[in-house]
């Protein structure tokens, strides 16, 4: 295969360096030489990469070339007598070559994931292995189809090329990717490094039953969560790897690793002499043995994809006519936290196989405006490439490899995760005036939005109203059947954005307010995700609090709805008054849930759901101003996610999250997103009525508007004291 998809910074410093520019005394005029330099070398830069698997998959064989252009230009500066451009030119070249090593890495690791294969050895040609290696690798990568050649003396034209071969294991957590330079004969090369820092992970899997050891080179000045995401581990890093949340965690078992100031603002020094960490900080300086500390899926244990088949099956098959079965099609919801798929026979609607996983984006950050800055860092096409994995990976396991042929995918997602799958500049979405790169519909092919490896089937993604207002609300309108009824609905989807929208077939207004995280566990002290302990449930019985956890195991954090139900109970309880404030000696020390005193409600815990409930409640408010309604008048308030499904409505509303009015209308109405890509691969012009559908939806602007202001300081509060 061939793979072009490389962002080269040319880097004058690292340049110069190789060229001794700081040892001769030149390093400011030769700067100078290059800055006028770069133009032309970028002009001249046609970067590719050959990739290809030899017998039996023993090796993964890789070419990786600047292009003849480039290549070229040192031996022609030379020629003209510049023999200093000439030394630059021939630098840049390789400074080019090792970037592009490093940003193959991702590219290298994800191949070999998807056969089950970890990377045992790299070899290099000719310091680890002949030079016949690289005709090898030549014909394996089949890079002569795209102008390469290679010569009797086995040396590749363009001659700035570079060959290396991955020695591939069936241990699959193996990780050793990195050419070892203390071995290496070639003590000349500048671009020596030394042995590579190697890093051992032991954890567990999900659940908590076996353990896991994971092992590999770190590339040096890189965080172990960087380090753990390029492995296919995707800690989640709620505050985007910025060390602000204290939820990624690390302990050192063997080996040193530098204590950051970001350490010591969460651990106390006997923690730190244990050898707790923040994974996000932690850059290891030598070899070390690590083990993930934390509550589970929402970050600390090794997530695993779920994958259940025959979900709601009618009918019979045997698993040959299953396999000989053509022409199916896969619904898709990408959220912020997760991504679900269903597998559908598209002429009986019956969905025959489902998966669920973690969006492994998460390690970017908890939210969408984390996100939009780490595109905006350069970090997009990483995140494009990863969810693009995601979604193959689910592919696989719904189809078992291939055994099943697929025609079309249905896509619902928010603008933002649209705008990663396209690769679309996200620079607009996170500033004033929000503006989206584009919000139509998509229809297209699987190479295009899946990546080159997938086979080729159409794929559509529905279309969003705004930057906040996306296709995932769409979707969730068009399940619920908005578009249909005289009934006015209002459909709520809470998450790190509060979406929402009311309407009917004549009108339909939206809005979105910026929730924060706390719904999904998130800047809550003991906050996690919905993972097996999550507190999700709580009762005051009058002396203590009775705790429901999912699973019925040891409490081990606590999710949105349990965050929620704690409020309303503690309310109850008198320890929290209607400002918000914990009393004493809460106020300081926390408010203990579980027995033992580990989990606890802390001031700013409570004050972070005051926000995100607030700015729900008060959206809410202003979109049934703006439609000349009351909560009353409401037919239904349909409440969008795994997290509708479990919410307590008659607590929500008591701590003012939902109008008392919803308390008897609410329908927990689960997926709505997912929901709507199936319905749209079972109706014959689905397509057509969702665009009709996002094209009649109003967006209702909240920043500036004073009624929304107005309710969220009202909304802050938990209602007044009882006498």
């Amino acid at each position: 295969m061939r793979y072009t998809d490389f962002h080269i910074h040319i880097s004058k410093e690292e340049v110069c360096r190789l060229v001794d520019g700081e040892k001769s005394g030149l390093q400011k005029m030769l700067e100078e030489e290059l800055e006028e330099m770069l133009p032309e070398a970028r002009r001249r830069l046609d970067p590719a990469a050959f990739l290809g698997f030899g017998d039996e998959e023993e090796a993964l064989y890789v070419i990786t070339t600047v292009g003849a252009d480039l290549s070229d230009w040192s031996g022609q500066l030379f020629k003209e007598g510049d023999c200093v451009r000439a030394m630059l030119a021939d630098a840049l070249a390789d400074v080019c070559l090792f970037q592009m090593d490093r940003q193959l890495r991702e590219e290298v690791l994800r191949l070999c994931r998807r056969r089950g294969k970890g990377i045992a050895r790299r070899l290099e040609a000719h310091q680890d292995a002949p030079m016949e290696l690289q005709r090898k690798a030549f014909h394996v990568t089949g890079a002569g189809q795209y102008g390469m050649e290679i010569t009797e003396g086995l040396m590749y034209r363009p001659v700035k090329s570079a060959c290396q071969v991955f020695l591939l294991s069936d241990e699959r957590d193996q990780f050793f990717w990195e050419h070892d330079c203390s071995g290496c004969s070639n003590t000349s090369c500048r671009m020596r490094r030394g042995r590579p820092v190697v890093l051992t992970v032991e954890a567990r899997e999900k659940g908590g039953q076996e353990s896991r050891q994971v092992k590999g080179h770190v590339e040096r000045g890189k965080s172990i969560l960087e380090t753990l995401g390029e492995w296919g581990i995707p800690l989640a890093s709620p505050c985007g790897g910025r060390g602000t949340c204290g939820k990624c965690r690390i302990r050192i078992l063997e080996g040193q690793m530098p204590v950051t100031e970001a350490d010591r603002r969460f651990f106390s020094e006997e923690e730190l002499e244990a050898g707790l960490r923040l994974v996000c900080r932690a850059i290891p300086e030598g070899d070390c043995r690590i083990c993930l500390e934390g509550p589970g899926e929402d970050g600390f244990f090794i997530p695993e994809s779920r994958m259940s088949r025959d979900h709601g099956r009618r009918g019979a098959e045997s698993p040959e006519e299953e396999k000989r079965a053509v022409g199916k099609a896969v619904a898709v919801d990408i959220g912020t936290t997760t991504l679900a798929m269903e597998l559908v026979d598209p002429a009986t609607g019956r969905i025959e196989g489902s998966y669920t996983a973690l969006n492994p984006q998460r390690r970017y950050g908890a939210d969408v405006i984390a996100r939009i800055q780490a595109a905006g860092e350069g970090k997009g096409s990483q995140m494009q490439a990863c969810i693009r994995e995601a979604l193959r990976e689910g592919l696989d396991a719904l189809t078992e490899k291939g055994e099943a042929r697929i025609r079309q995918m249905v896509i619902g997602a928010n603008t933002t995760m649209v705008h990663l799958l396209m690769g679309y500049p996200c620079s607009s979405l996170g500033v004033w005036p929000f503006e989206p790169y584009d919000i139509s519909s998509v229809d297209g092919d699987s190479r295009e939005v899946l990546g080159d490896e997938t086979g080729e089937f159409a794929v559509h993604i529905f279309p969003g109203v705004s930057a906040y207002i996306g296709g995932d609300i769409t979707a969730g309108l068009y399940a619920l059947g908005f578009h249909e009824t005289e009934r006015i609905r209002i459909l709520v989807d809470l998450g790190t954005n509060g979406e929402m929208a009311v309407g009917n077939r004549d009108r339909i207004l939206a809005a979105s307010a910026a929730a924060g995280p706390a719904f999904e566990g998130g800047n809550i002290t003991c906050g996690t995700g919905s993972i097996p302990g999550a507190i999700c449930g709580v009762r005051w019985n009058g002396r203590q609090m009775e705790l429901r956890t999912i699973g019925g195991e040891s409490p081990a954090g606590i999710c949105g709805t349990g965050i929620i139900e704690t409020a309303y109970e503690m309310r109850r309880a008198g320890v929290l008054d209607e400002t918000g404030r914990l009393e004493e000696p809460w106020d300081e020390e926390g408010f203990p849930l579980d027995e033992a005193g580990r989990i606890r409600i802390f001031q700013e815990d409570i004050r972070e759901l005051q926000l995100a409930k607030a700015a729900v409640r008060a959206g809410l408010e202003t979109l049934l101003i703006a439609y000349g309604i009351r909560a009353e008048d409401v037919d239904a308030f349909c409440i969008a996610g795994g997290f509708g499904c479990q919410l307590d409505m008659e607590k929500a509303a008591g701590i003012g999250l939902l109008p008392e009015e919803a308390v008897g209308k609410a329908d927990p109405a689960g997926n709505t997103s997912l929901a709507g890509a199936l319905r749209w691969l079972r109706e014959e012009k689905g397509g057509e009525t969702a665009d009709r559908l996002a094209g009649y939806v109003r967006e209702v602007p909240l920043s500036a508007n004073k009624d929304f202001q107005r309710f969220y300081m009202e909304y802050m509060y938990f209602g007044e004291d009882e006498e």
